[in-house]
């Protein structure tokens, strides 16, 4: 630690309070309120504050949010959610904070000679990590009160060289969110695109009223989504006219070759019926309309189903120096993206042995079927998975860029009919059973095409950023503690 580097407690510079703590029928609506989560998941607080409380006045007094505010987690089920800080960077106005929090607020001096951006980083740094947990409690719950934070010391250099430290920090938590925003917009792009394509039939109901159908003319069961397609291209055709003309013209236009996969995305409307017909089955489609020419089937006609296992945890042998992927449910818990490049274990050849599922290719589907039923993923590692997924090899016309979007659709419908006592849980027999419709394989090929590419973009974010998370983690215990050292010239300009 360098020789401009002071120590103090906590307390010294902060004010300790406790927050608001009220019954469940107090919350949905009102003013805004600081959760336990929020303080736990973020370095720093949320720009928005999504839980809503109804406060009085003298409690958002009391349990005010301003910028500087340090919140700590008090209490938990387990020590390693405890003490777990996040720092507000601007005022709330009208929030109040959560009662299993402590709020550290800062003294009259203390923006003098600590920076907000620091602190929040050097709470979340190893060092502070290891200090807090040796002084708190374990009993019922994991618990910290005002001595124990009383114990707690702060280290830090100059203003300027704590601007200088959370600036690179900042700069690289910046760009791994910018990365996890444009997961999730590449991700929702995905999901809309299925949804229009292969739920709403979008381009099947615009291919038929191009060719001259009426509303009227279709199935009643169809009129009500007919009508609001026509909605749809009407506004269209108010906002782009001549772009408008010229896809009704081309729909209108004499069928020519299907063209090949490379150019399918020009044309994806060519591939497309104009006609449904009715199936046996209510539920599937539009109250049992489909497109003309798809097929009705089911999921275990459509994959290769696999279970998995877990190899004795007892025997060394199928664990130690492993480097073969192998996961859990629990992999997928904090995910933000449908992409596993990862898991929080590995096993030997021996473990994998005892798997009768053996490795599974990249490009295999993954779900959750219990505590809880849902989670999915898509492999982009061999892998082999434990007893609490279902595994879906896509051998057939299903893409698994189309496959996890499929499932996804149909969720609520999966939890509907998983059964168990303790917890929900849906077997490989129950899976099998669930309906689906199989387009023409040209169609899902261009599905594939224009989401596969999405999602080698994530996939690409995802491994900078955990090059970038990889990078901060190592720089923040060196520039918290003063191993690493900042030019001088580079405090100046950040000064």
């Amino acid at each position: 630690m360098g020789s401009n580097w002071s120590e103090t407690s906590l307390l010294k510079l902060y004010d300790v309070s406790s927050g608001l703590s009220k019954s469940a029928k107090f919350f949905g609506q009102g003013h805004p309120f600081l959760s336990f989560k929020d303080v736990f998941k973020n370095t720093f607080l949320p720009r928005q504050l999504e839980q809503l409380v109804q406060s009085e006045d003298k409690e958002r007094i009391k349990c005010s949010v301003k910028k500087g505010d340090v919140f700590i987690t008090r209490t938990s089920e387990t020590m390693h959610e405890l003490g777990m800080s996040s720092v507000a960077l601007k005022d709330y106005p009208g929030a109040t904070f959560n009662g299993f929090t402590k709020r550290l607020r800062p003294k009259i001096e203390t923006d003098k000679v600590l920076h907000p951006e620091y602190v929040g980083y050097y709470l979340r740094s190893p060092l502070f990590r290891q200090k807090m947990l040796s002084f708190s409690t374990m009993s019922t719950r994991a618990s910290l009160n005002n001595e124990m934070i009383g114990r707690l010391t702060i280290s830090y250099p100059d203003i300027a060289e704590q601007k200088g430290i959370s600036g690179i920090l900042m700069r690289l938590d910046e760009k791994i969110e910018l990365n996890r925003q444009t997961n999730q917009t590449l991700e929702h792009m995905a999901q809309a695109l299925f949804k229009s394509w292969f739920v709403d039939f979008d381009p099947v109901f615009d291919n038929a009223l191009a060719s001259g159908m009426s509303v009227n003319d279709f199935p009643e069961a169809l009129q009500k989504k007919a009508a609001q397609r026509l909605q749809v291209q009407q506004q269209m055709a108010n906002e782009e006219p001549s772009a408008h003309k010229k896809l009704s013209a081309d729909k209108k236009a004499e069928a020519k070759p299907l063209p090949q996969a490379a150019n399918a995305s020009e044309q994806w409307h060519q591939l497309f019926p104009s006609e449904f017909e009715q199936t046996d089955e209510p539920s599937i489609g539009i109250n049992g309309w489909i497109p003309k020419g798809w097929v009705l089937s089911n999921t275990g006609d459509e994959f290769q189903i696999k279970g998995g296992s877990t190899p004795s945890t007892k025997n060394p042998d199928f664990w130690d120096g492993g480097e073969i992927y192998w996961t859990s449910p629990k992999d997928l818990s904090g995910n933000d993206s449908k992409i596993l490049l990862d898991t929080n274990r590995k096993i030997t050849q021996a473990g994998l042995a005892k798997i009768t599922s053996g490795l599974l290719p990249v490009g295999t589907v993954l779900m959750s079927s219990r505590a809880p039923v849902g989670y999915l993923a898509l492999a982009k590692v061999p892998v082999a998975i434990n007893q609490g997924y279902i595994a879906l090899l896509c051998k057939k016309t299903l893409s698994p860029e189309y496959t996890i979007q499929f499932l996804d659709s149909v969720m609520d419908e999966i939890k509907g009919i998983s059964g168990g006592t303790t917890f929900s849980e849906i077997s490989k027999k129950t899976f099998r059973s669930i309906k689906l419709i199989v387009p023409t394989k040209l169609i899902v090929d261009d599905y594939t095409s224009i989401v596969k590419t999405q999602y080698e973009k994530i996939t690409d974010n995802i491994k900078q950023s955990n090059t970038l998370t990889y990078t901060r983690d190592v720089l923040l215990p060196k520039l918290i503690s003063g191993e690493l050292t900042l030019p001088a010239d580079h405090n100046k300009t950040k000064a």
